[in-house]
């Protein structure tokens, strides 16, 4: 049974009348009455009855309408859906961020692609620039947003964006009350870091600087959460360099002064992989081009 059989079933059923249905087909009439012929010989049932004079649906051919319409509607939406996927009108993305990056600038991206594509579904994932590596090697993630540097020949990256790094402390803490910040004001300051395997070049620039004047801070707390690291810093446990977007949100106990000069800015790459022609992904990586 093909969806041919349906449609030619269907126009018969509706027009009671075997030559309107074959115009409204555009076919011929033996041509349509062998197809229903061939239906009802392979459903094993009698769809019309049939007289000299009229054509009338049977009670199974009835029950059988319903159905027949229910599949060819479905038919016709699954085939819309796959002309709009192609299209990447329709679809998943499934799109890795690490956490400083979920500020104003972001949601501007994300705002413009879901009101130029609508039917796209944005699945987010909060991940460590290392998982987002590895799930995008996976196939797992479609695009991340992450730091550099990436550092395998199976993904693509492009840079979109670069922020000053700002430092974050208690309210009460002493260098909170400073106008201007210099690099020996951080000798002995216990500090808050991610993980030394989940470092990515600013940390270390950070402490670098501060060894050339002379500080030297020492670690508290690791964490890798950046939630956690920040009520830290509020409850007292130590001060930390950060990306001075996350100032954007204001935070109980929490306050942001800029850094000595010095420091290069904290980047974020946009990475996908280089075999994914995704046309949904195509769209995405053009709402960074320009940025």
């Amino acid at each position: 049974m093909e969806l041919r059989h349906l449609r030619s079933f269907t126009a018969v059923a509706e027009e009671l009348n075997f030559r309107r249905a074959a115009e409204r087909l555009h076919m011929a009439q033996p041509a349509l009455s062998a197809q229903i012929k061939a239906l009802e010989n392979h459903l094993g049932v009698s769809l019309f009855e049939r007289t000299t004079r009229s054509v009338k649906t049977t009670h199974t051919g009835r029950v059988f309408l319903d159905e027949a319409r229910a599949v060819l509607a479905a038919a016709g939406q699954a085939e819309q859906r796959a002309k709009k996927a192609k299209q990447g009108l329709v679809g998943t993305l499934r799109l890795g961020v690490i956490a400083p990056n979920a500020n104003a600038w972001l949601a501007g991206i994300l705002r413009g692609f879901r009101h130029r594509f609508p039917g796209v579904q944005l699945s987010l994932f909060d991940l460590t620039t290392p998982e987002q590596i590895e799930r995008l090697r996976a196939g797992e993630l479609d695009a991340g947003l992450l730091r550099p540097p990436v550092g395998f020949p199976e993904l693509e990256a492009k840079l979109v964006a670069e922020s000053a790094q700002a430092l974050a402390l208690p309210a009460g803490h002493r260098l909170a009350k400073k106008r201007t910040l210099r690099w020996t004001d951080f000798h002995n300051e216990e500090l808050v870091l991610g993980h030394p395997r989940m470092q990515h070049g600013f940390y270390d620039a950070f402490l670098a600087a501060c060894e050339r004047a002379g500080a030297k801070p020492t670690v508290a707390q690791y964490t890798n959460d950046i939630q956690t690291k920040l009520w830290l810093i509020s409850a007292g446990f130590g001060i930390a360099p950060t990306v001075a977007t996350l100032a954007e949100v204001h935070r109980p106990g929490l306050v942001f002064r800029a850094l000595p000069p010095g420091l290069p800015p904290v980047q974020t790459m946009l990475v996908w992989r280089r075999s994914d022609d995704s046309p949904i992904l195509t769209h995405f990586r053009a709402c960074f081009d320009g940025v």
